[in-house]
């Protein structure tokens, strides 16, 4: 069953339709739960009728006990392995869907040299994202960590969508963000956007 726990998803819609996409794109979320922010990702850039896409997801799941907000001491959700089967099963349907059991830690570890796409009979390093859905951990710290992998891998005219903006301290993410030319272009009370200017 595909559904999601946080609102606001026709903002990711909207922005993606504004973007000039290339031949070949790149998106990701952190974060998968019940697969809503990757389904309005893929849907979004499929209507543009993009040649070579693939959409990357990662997600744990597995019961694990973390720290989910800055506020709250670590703790066990709902993010299980039936959780998970259902909401892949689902996804799966897409051929653009790619997903990594993983935590965003070891992702980062793994992938830093770029996403292998095959185009033509050919294995390629995709070494950068155009829509980067960040909606895993929401700690200060967690999405620091993300930013840093993914601000050098994102292209000119890109997106960054942080999920549950309010629960973290990101003075210094708009500060960093804006030093390297992104820009806040949509702000609701859950999903804050910046787009990367050319």
């Amino acid at each position: 069953m595909i559904d999601g726990d946080s609102s606001e998803y026709n903002f990711i819609t909207e922005e993606i339709q504004k973007l000039k996409l290339d031949p070949v794109v790149l998106t990701c979320e952190i974060g998968l739960r019940r697969g809503l922010g990757s389904k309005t990702i893929m849907d979004a850039v499929i209507s543009q009728g993009v040649e070579h896409y693939r959409h990357v997801a990662i997600d744990p799941y597995g019961d694990l006990k973390y720290k989910h907000y800055d506020d709250k001491d670590p703790y066990v959700c709902d993010y299980n392995d039936q959780m998970r089967m259902e909401t892949v099963r689902e996804l799966y349907k897409y051929k653009q869907f790619a997903y990594f059991e993983f935590l965003d830690e070891y992702y980062f570890e793994t992938m830093k040299k770029g996403y292998p796409i095959t185009i033509n009979g050919n294995v390629y390093l995709k070494e950068t994202y155009n829509v980067v859905h960040l909606d895993g951990p929401h700690t200060s710290e967690a999405v620091h960590n993300e930013i840093n992998f993914f601000a050098s891998r994102m292209t000119d005219n890109s997106l960054l969508i942080i999920d549950d903006h309010d629960t973290m301290k990101l003075q210094s993410v708009r500060w960093f963000l804006k030093k390297i030319a992104f820009e806040e272009v949509r702000k609701g009370e859950r999903k804050l956007i910046f787009k990367r200017s050319t």
